[in-house]
């Protein structure tokens, strides 16, 4: 009887595991659920004591568990406890899963498959739910990365590359015995995923990819089986080829950007109709290389928007920008001058565009990066420029970090603690007379500036450590999955908050677990097996 609730708990705790892998890029919902399982499954199993007592003997699991445990140490000297709290609970996975996951049984080859296959395959449909979203009408919006619906598409580009690299893994690694069917089709998702990532236009997830796609087959690529040996190299040259074409496009869309000289004494004094322009010559901004702030006669273009759009034209566009700024930009991206004349020339997408908030014509002409590069260098010209960088997500970091410095400077050794970063964040803003809007003034978009902040020098180099010391400890620097999410993972955190959020903390929770503690590595590696 007891051999049968065994094995019950074995198939409860894999599908569970398979559960959470499938949820992550589909159904917060089911993230929780799923964990839910996995604990009452852990409880139930009647074995707390030794458990918990292998949890505190476990190196790697203890240091780990490190990282939760100064966050409730931090608590000391907190202020806001709600913030502290709602904080503790989006990171209970830092606690809940390497305790579950490092105090079970170890997982065998075939486990450690059918989960990755099925978190392949929740990042699958999600892909596919998203591209769909694209092709209707009512996705047609200035920013194609709103088309990941379940999660944020930074996050979603994290999954992507993890599952890119689970795909490499699983045919690579000679444990695995595939049908020629289903290896081509893991050929096929893996060609789509790093399509896909570029579609999605998240230009932190390309970087990861790019980086670690790079590392990866430098560190690895001696242990791709000799049937694929044709393939190593092409992947190697393939992957250095998509950081040239990638560097040459930048200075493409750069020399587009680059203004055309304009001859003050020549510009323009009266449209057509007889209204005097105005010139503000002291605003260089620029739009397709021509000047935004010239040959403006606002008369004209109110009474002609007003005509056109139930929007008033000193109101705000769907982004919540001043729509006059948002047309002002988008007939100077086309070369027209601002007034009743320009106005004739929009057609009725280009009013819906820039109802949408869309201050260039090149967001919807150019579908695949081009914009979101374009996008970046506008920022940092008009950021240099003295332009407001509220609501443009790359110069608003350099706001984030400048704040996150200046706080660290005031609380060095021991941090603001657990709950009081948005309050020390807020007022640092305040203080400063920072030029962020309200709604944008948020917190580091750098997670080891925000554990820095959280908990001074001391507590940044304990996490530090909980994070970094189960990789030496349990041998796992040179294998292929514990690689590639550390890479990955480091990566991210440079420019995001990954472990502030639900679906942030999970996916590195979850996978770190599994990898790192979970996975029996003597199925397939041996400890002494490096890459060179």
């Amino acid at each position: 009887m007891a051999r049968n609730f065994s094995i019950y708990h074995s198939y409860i705790y894999i599908g569970a595991l398979m559960l959470l892998g499938a949820s992550l890029a589909l159904a917060p919902f089911l993230v929780s659920l799923s964990q839910i399982i996995l604990l009452v499954n852990w409880l139930l199993e009647g074995q707390l004591k030794p458990r918990l007592w292998e949890a505190w003997h476990r190196k790697a699991v203890f240091f780990f568990l490190l990282i939760f445990i100064v966050h409730i140490l931090w608590l000391i000297p907190t202020q806001d406890f709600a913030y502290a709290f709602r904080d503790l609970r989006i990171k209970l996975p830092l606690l809940l899963l390497p305790l579950i996951l490092g105090t079970s049984r170890r997982l065998r080859v075939n486990e450690l498959k059918m989960i990755l296959m099925a978190f392949i395959a929740g990042v699958l449909a999600s892909s596919i739910v998203s591209i769909y979203s694209l092709s209707t009408s009512s996705v047609q919006m200035a920013d194609i990365r709103n088309i990941s619906i379940f999660i944020s598409h930074i996050r979603l580009s994290l999954l992507v590359n993890i599952a890119i690299f689970s795909i490499l893994y699983l045919l690579i690694t000679g444990s695995f015995q595939w049908q020629r069917t289903i290896r081509n089709s893991l050929w096929a998702t893996l060609a789509w995923f790093m399509l896909f990532l570029f579609i999605l236009q998240s230009i932190t997830g390309l970087i990861i990819f790019i980086i670690t796609g790079i590392l990866f087959l430098l560190m690895f690529s001696s242990r791709f089986e000799k049937r694929y040996w044709y393939i190593r190299f092409p992947l190697l040259y393939g992957f250095s080829s998509i950081v040239f074409i990638f560097s040459v496009y930048a200075i493409i869309v750069i020399f587009s950007f680059i203004k055309k000289p304009v001859d003050e004494t020549q510009l323009k004094t009266h449209t057509d109709s007889g209204t005097e322009y105005v010139h503000y010559l002291s605003n260089r901004q620029i739009e397709n290389g021509n000047y935004v702030w010239i040959n403006i006669s606002e008369p004209e273009l109110e009474k002609e928007w007003n005509t056109k759009s139930s929007i008033d034209y000193y109101g705000q566009d769907l982004k919540g920008h001043e729509l006059r700024y948002t047309l002002i930009r988008y007939l100077s991206s086309l070369g027209l001058d601002k007034d009743a004349e320009g106005m004739a020339q929009l057609s009725e997408t280009d009013i819906l565009n820039i109802e949408r908030g869309m201050a260039n014509h090149i967001y919807q002409n150019h579908k695949w990066l081009y914009p979101r590069i374009y996008q970046i260098i506008w920022e940092i010209d008009n950021y240099r420029k003295g332009g407001n960088p509220s609501g443009h997500s790359f110069t608003q970091r350099i706001e984030y970090w400048k704040a996150g410095f200046g706080i660290v400077r005031n609380n060095f050794l021991f941090g603001t603690g657990t709950g009081d970063v948005a309050l020390a964040y807020k007022n640092y803003y305040a203080e400063n007379e920072s030029r962020l809007a309200p709604e944008w003034q948020l917190r580091a978009h750098n997670q080891f500036l925000t554990f820095f902040v959280s908990f001074g020098l001391i507590g940044f180099l304990v996490v530090m450590f909980g994070m970094i010391s189960p990789l030496i400890i349990e041998k796992r620097v040179w294998q292929i999955l514990p690689f590639v999410l550390i890479c990955i993972a480091i990566i991210s955190m440079l420019t995001e908050d990954t472990l502030e959020t639900q679906a942030g903390v999970t996916f590195f929770a979850f996978f770190y677990s599994l990898f790192i503690f979970a996975h029996d590595k003597s199925d397939e590696y041996n400890e002494s097996h490096k890459p060179y």
